[in-house]
């Protein structure tokens, strides 16, 4: 018979006040499940990120950071009466009210690799010390909002997903119910919050209600939402009559107070950021353990975005509309459940080229870290950039600039709640923005081999087929002459845009065919330095 293993709170400071063991209060009773992971004895050392309900300010969230370790019970000079097992597992934990993830995560590590240096857990005293330099050293009234990004790479994350990160970035503005299933646990709580982190100002200042079920009953919120669409004319319909009455104008959208009623006060700056995703039953845990299965099949729950090691979170596919991996290669693949959300997620050419020059600026940072273009701090400014164009095309009546974000996509996200919340604030600066993206133009023959790669999912076959042709100069040669002529009436009778003109491309088995001919032609092939790929 197995044994069953009790994890619980063994030492607290400033010490828990609640009737639960260790004084553990009754909102936080998931804490111990959520600092000592699932399957936790799989693996020395560990880091999670979780989150709490605040205790202090109701329906507020604290943020938790948690490193494991575990040792030989035999190595250890002084043991206590529970200790029955070879070994034995403890988490270093940390709860914050900002959302210092990276930062308190690389002195939490320190504190840990210390206390269990000692091999005498009784020795608690580095802990409390632990508390009173951390307390000094975040202070609220000295920590800026740059302080939420430290130690948060948004590098590793396009390595792993590459161009892909645009599919996640849109996947969670449509507010749906996405399980990033990664591990170790580390990983998957960096690969989560990098992401978040690209949203302007959602990691410093709008996670304050991620943790909060809706208190709206889902009449009353459908009852909302068909109201404010009715409203503000977002509605596919709307949409589509607006763009045939006023081709070049602006959709005027009045502010609605159904979609305001209730909604948490978050401090907005004068382009509207931060957004309200994480709201009104929105919830983001980059971490969870298997107690909160019940809590994210409610019904007041209406989207989320969560991490999960336990493989439980992502049997009932059903309930589901997005799973995240990463597999072993280190490659992200996300698997999309609904057919009308591959539909709406399908990148543009416009979105590929955007996605090929980020990747591009990273390999040139990772060659020199002195570079600006290519850093972290780069990558959330040319993010910014992207979800301002993307929202003003999104509310403009430029069905170019709207087909190049994908048409599908903004009329799905006009539907949703941050987006109309955002339009229906007084963002004096976001008014100003140009509609139109950045990276729109002519189909060329590039446009194509970027298709590919994306289609098949990111695979090694495809990035060696794109680099064997960037490596020479973007020279394309014999093989660029082979591809021209066997695609060039196709693209000559396809629409500019490229999302409706490479649609065919989805298709696994075509996609499967031409990157299969490509690796095997291009090996024969010299360049021909006088043929050059559009961009």
């Amino acid at each position: 018979m197995a044994k069953l293993i009790v994890v619980y709170v063994e030492y607290s400071y400033p010490k828990l006040d609640g009737d639960g063991e260790g004084g553990l209060p009754e909102e936080w009773v998931n804490l111990p499940s959520l600092a000592l992971p699932d399957g936790a004895h799989n693996s020395d050392s560990d880091t999670i990120f979780f989150i709490l309900p605040s205790r202090e300010r109701s329906g507020e969230a604290i943020f938790g950071i948690s490193c494991y370790r575990q040792i030989a019970a035999e190595e250890l000079v002084s043991k206590t009466d529970d200790v029955t097992r070879s070994t034995v597992q403890k988490s270093v934990c940390v709860l914050s009210r900002v959302p210092l993830f990276g930062a308190l995560r690389a002195k939490l590590e320190v504190i840990t690799r210390a206390y269990f240096a000692e091999r005498d857990f009784a020795k608690v005293e580095v802990l409390s010390q632990m508390y009173t330099n951390l307390c000094e050293m975040f202070d609220s009234d000295v920590i800026d909002e740059q302080a939420a990004s430290i130690d948060i790479s948004v590098q590793e994350l396009f390595l792993c997903f590459r161009h892909r990160v645009l599919v996640l970035f849109k996947l969670l503005l449509l507010e749906k119910k996405v399980v990033f299933n990664i591990s170790p646990v580390q990983l998957l709580g960096a690969t989560m919050v990098a992401l978040v982190s690209l949203y302007p100002k959602v990691l410093e200042e709008g996670l304050k209600f991620c943790a909060a079920p809706s208190q709206l009953t889902e009449a009353t919120d459908s009852h909302s939402q068909s109201e404010d669409e009715t409203s503000n004319g977002s509605s596919d319909t709307g949409a589509a009559s607006a763009a045939g009455s006023n081709e070049g104008g602006e959709v005027v959208i009045p502010p609605s107070n159904a979609v305001l009623e209730g909604e948490p006060n978050l401090v907005k700056d004068t382009f509207g950021f931060p957004l309200s995703i994480f709201t009104k039953g929105y919830l983001f845990h980059p971490y969870l353990s298997i107690s909160y299965l019940d809590m994210i099949r409610s019904k007041v729950v209406r989207a989320y975005a969560i991490g999960a090691t336990n493989a439980l979170f992502v049997t009932k596919k059903d309930l589901l509309d997005a799973i995240i991996t990463i597999d072993e290669q280190s490659c992200g693949q996300i698997a999309l459940l609904d057919a009308n959300l591959k539909r709406e997620l399908n990148l543009t050419s416009a979105d590929l080229r955007f996605g090929d020059y980020i990747m591009k600026n990273i390999e040139d940072n990772r060659k020199s870290s002195a570079l600006f273009e290519g850093s972290d701090e780069w990558l959330r400014l040319q993010m910014r950039e992207y979800l301002l164009s993307m929202a003003a095309s999104a509310r403009s009546d430029l069905n170019v600039a709207i087909a190049d974000y994908g048409t599908a996509f903004v009329h799905s996200w006009r539907k949703t709640r941050n987006y109309r919340i955002w339009m229906a604030g007084p963002h004096e600066d976001l008014s100003g923005v140009v509609p139109g993206h950045a990276f729109a133009g002519q189909l060329g023959v590039y446009d194509v081999l970027l298709r590919v790669e994306h289609s098949v999912g990111g695979s090694e076959g495809a990035r060696k087929a794109l680099s064997a042709i960037t490596s020479t100069g973007k020279n394309i040669g014999e093989t660029g002459n082979k591809v021209r002529q066997s695609l060039s009436s196709w693209l000559k009778s396809s629409p500019t845009n490229a999302e409706e003109a490479t649609e065919d491309l989805t298709d696994e088995s075509k996609v499967k065919g031409i990157s299969t001919w490509f690796r095997g032609s291009h090996r024969d092939d010299k360049p021909d330095t006088s043929s050059q790929p559009q961009s």
